[in-house]
């Protein structure tokens, strides 16, 4: 039976994960968040107990941009069901500072 079941942990992992990196729609959003506020608050944002939050946030991000990802690459991107063409992720226009 622990057979059957790593057998199938193993089949679902591939199914899951399997397929190209990905738009990374999610992480790529919040690294534009990010570095918003970097450029709004430089201390608050560059200090080290921000690159804890990052980590943390950069952490779930890609944990849920690996589900998002199967969409993009089975049902958008790759033939027969998609067109055969990768989507792009367009960042946001830099926030200048005053």
């Amino acid at each position: 039976m622990e057979r059957v079941a790593g057998v199938l942990v193993a089949i679902a992992l591939v199914v899951l994960l399997g397929g190209c990196w990905g738009p990374q729609m999610v992480t790529r959003g919040f690294d534009d968040w990010l570095n918003e506020g970097y450029v709004r608050s430089p201390w608050l944002y560059g200090n080290a107990v921000s690159y804890a939050m990052w980590s943390t946030g950069f952490m779930l991000t890609n944990l849920a941009d690996a589900f998002a990802n199967m969409y993009y690459f089975w049902v958008k991107d790759a033939q027969p069901f998609g067109n055969g063409v990768g989507t792009r992720y367009d960042h946001h226009k830099p926030v200048t500072p005053k």
